[in-house]
């Protein structure tokens, strides 16, 4: 009896293999794709020079050193600007993360990608619509850091004095900070009604860092002209501009150095006048 009763277990045991799903299919794995295309904007539309140009990468986030593919696109002053880079999908590690690396510029202008734009694994496309936006030029981040730099006086001890020639007055005050100037301002009234020159310098390491000059007619008043001058440590001007009845241009070399060493005198002129401490 127990013989018959395992037999018809046993039976039962084999039909009910026989009748079991089948094992799950393997994931279709989706071919890496042979190019990486796209279209580069401008988050705000601004005008371009013929010289716009993008510089464009597919890199291994993690190594972005060694470029998967890589091309420049001259020509680039009218956005959108399409693009088509070749890949290798040899040469693609499905284990890593690739992304496109954007970069369009036009003269001393960097614009960046907004986001980080995926491509390639991972379930990211193959092909992108990438916004760029403007970078601070090193101008315009040197002329941040000086307002940042003004902005403190408030806090340093200040000095004055004034002096007189022949064609004008000139009175001046100077901010000083553990024993050192940091920023001297000075006014100059120019006889018979001439006009007035307002200079705001600012110093690093005791030379001329930022000089902003402001001509305005006698008495004060709006400027007519603002010149903005800066320069890097190694003595590099690197910001050189001139708003004159709101046309833009660019300081000369030689105007330039003229405001450097008078900058110069007003330090030396202020440090031995000030504190010790």
């Amino acid at each position: 009896m127990k013989t018959r009763i395992s037999t018809a277990l046993l039976g039962l045991g084999l039909l009910s293999g026989c009748n079991s799903p089948p094992p799950p299919a393997a994931p279709v794995v989706a071919p890496i794709a042979s190019s990486v295309s796209g279209t580069i904007m401008l988050r705000e539309p601004r005008e371009l020079s013929n010289q716009a140009r993008v510089e464009l990468k597919v890199v291994d986030v993690a190594q972005p050193a060694t470029p998967l593919a890589q091309t420049v696109i001259a020509n680039a002053s009218r956005p959108p600007i399409n693009f088509t880079l070749p890949i290798d999908p040899s040469q693609v590690d499905r284990k890593r993360t690739y992304a496109v690396d954007a970069v369009l510029v036009d003269g001393d202008r960097r614009y960046l990608p907004v986001l980080q734009y995926p491509v390639l694994t991972n379930r990211a496309p193959s092909r992108v619509e990438i916004t760029v936006a403007p970078e601070p030029t090193p101008a315009e981040k040197m002329f941040d850091d000086y307002k940042k730099a003004y902005a403190q006086v408030g806090s340093f001890k200040q000095i004055s004095g004034s002096s007189m020639n022949d064609t004008s007055s000139v009175a001046w005050d100077a901010f000083v900070s553990n024993g050192k100037v940091k920023v001297v301002r000075e006014i100059t009234d120019l006889d018979n009604d001439k006009g007035r020159v307002t200079l705001k310098m600012a110093y690093q390491n005791d030379k001329p860092w930022v000089v902003v000059r402001e001509e305005s007619p006698a008495g004060g008043g709006h400027p007519y002209a603002t010149t903005k001058v800066g320069w890097d440590d190694s003595g590099q001007l690197v910001l050189k501009e001139r708003i004159s009845s709101g046309q833009g241009s660019e300081v000369s070399a030689d105007e330039a150095k003229g405001i450097y060493a008078h900058a110069q005198q007003a330090f030396n002129t202020a440090q031995a006048n000030a504190p010790k401490k």
